[in-house]
């Protein structure tokens, strides 16, 4: 039992190793597999894989056999430990990438497949975050975003993919589609593409 359990998180892992092949071209080690995941994302896979494999809800032990031969946190050139785990983000621009898939996780709703976002959307929805009753997290390691929105229960989790990008509009930072309900997503009444900007330029 305890072997399929483990095969239930192995299985996870090559998804998500595949995932980041897809999205940043490189090879996601264990470690930052693990702080990818965060604590209690982390036990809330040992709980669901110990179900998986008849163990009841025994997650504990499943976590405990996984740290056990986990590898030691990455090492920077200075010997100090890559943050892998979340802080406040109290910088809009923190958020980076290009592109982010977006999904609202909640653990008493359905899981959502997510909507992918610009970055700029995503700094303009940060914005709006941090003058209401919400609140933002990083984890440096991974580029992930987490964020909070008034009353809503749940947590947006915004993770970078920067394969998903499309052309910006050259005066908000938005994409085409983010146009349709300017109002909602914040972005300018017109998209304008980079060659329309180009042509609207006069020539000296």
């Amino acid at each position: 039992m305890i072997d399929r359990a483990v095969g239930v998180i192995a299985a996870v892992q090559r998804r998500d190793r595949a995932d980041f092949r897809k999205n940043f071209g490189g090879e996601l080690t264990p470690d930052r597999w693990l702080a990818a995941h965060g604590v209690s994302g982390f036990k809330e896979l040992c709980a669901y894989a110990a179900r998986k494999a008849g163990l009841g809800d025994d997650g504990e032990l499943i976590m405990r056999i996984v740290s056990a031969i986990a590898p030691q946190p990455e090492q920077r050139a200075d010997d100090r430990p890559v943050q892998f785990w979340a802080r406040p983000l109290t910088n809009p621009a923190e958020a980076a990438f290009p592109a982010y898939r977006v999904t609202y996780e909640d653990p008493r709703a359905d899981i959502s497949p997510g909507f992918d976002w610009s970055g700029a959307l995503l700094r303009r929805t940060l914005h709006a975050t941090a003058r209401g009753r919400g609140a933002a997290s990083l984890e440096e390691a991974t580029g992930i975003v987490a964020f909070t929105d008034g009353d809503l229960r749940g947590t947006y989790v915004a993770r970078p993919a920067p394969g998903h990008t499309q052309p910006t509009c050259t005066r908000c930072g938005q994409w085409e589609r983010e146009h349709t309900l300017h109002e909602r997503f914040g972005s300018c009444p017109e998209f304008i593409a980079p060659a329309s900007h180009l042509a609207a330029v006069p020539v000296p």
